[in-house]
């Protein structure tokens, strides 16, 4: 767990270097996105948009989330999912859910090389929130954006 957790400091430190990279126009497109599909699910808490490499790009969360240290840890979930369905030649992943007795989290893929991370109440619609969350992942990817490196 100490390796796991070092790399997720690493790389959560990296996006803090990087966050100029975007431009805040698109910083802009990506928040009024996340803003729209808060605004349409009373069961969402919060939401990011971030790279796969780990990029924090744009955010929606609770006050004391590091947004840095989300988009590490939604990277590395995703990407582990992603190896996870090859190896069981599975097919392509749709969402990683994490459920808990204080919230849900979606991860998605959304557009190339995007993720989109939601933070649910816990007794949220499961079958609400992530339609929900699938339709931000598909306008998210409808920007065309290119963000991997």
């Amino acid at each position: 767990m100490t390796f796991l957790n070092d790399m997720i400091n690493k790389v959560s430190e990296e996006g803090t270097q990087h966050e100029d990279s975007v431009s805040r126009e698109v910083r802009h497109t990506l928040s009024a996105t996340l803003a729209e599909m808060l605004d349409d699910c009373d069961d969402m808490l919060g939401a990011m948009i971030s790279a796969s490499d780990g990029r924090a790009l744009a955010e929606r969360l609770q006050s004391g989330l590091d947004k840095h240290r989300f988009a590490a840890m939604s990277s590395a979930l995703l990407a582990l999912s992603d190896n996870v369905i090859r190896e069981t030649h599975g097919g392509r992943v749709k969402n990683v859910l994490i459920q808990s007795d204080d919230g849900n989290i979606f991860i998605l893929h959304a557009g190339s090389g995007l993720l989109l991370t939601v933070f649910s109440q816990p007794d949220a619609n499961l079958g609400m929130s992530l339609a929900h969350a699938s339709k931000g992942a598909a306008d998210i990817a409808a920007l065309n954006l290119r963000m991997d490196t």
